[in-house]
């Protein structure tokens, strides 16, 4: 559900940057106890592992170092 969630969100901004925050904040609900970043990186490595035929050099889901993640299909690179 987590990834569904992050994969929807993803793609409905597709070639904006989401920061760290944005997405915690969007994916995990309020109530939720606190949920860490390292929850957010296991599950962009779980989408790119099922997405990603090369996870190691994504081309869907790229990081934005510093600030965050992306859906860059069909964006220039």
């Amino acid at each position: 559900k987590t990834e569904q969630k992050l994969l929807r969100l993803l793609v409905t901004n597709m070639g904006n940057i989401l920061t760290r925050e944005q997405l915690i904040d969007k994916i995990w609900s309020k109530d939720a106890e606190f949920v860490d970043e390292n929850a957010l990186t296991v599950a962009i490595k779980r989408l790119r592992a099922k997405l990603e035929d090369d996870p190691a050099s994504p081309k869907y889901i790229k990081t934005v170092y510093g600030l965050g993640y992306m859906w860059a299909e069909g964006q220039k690179s």
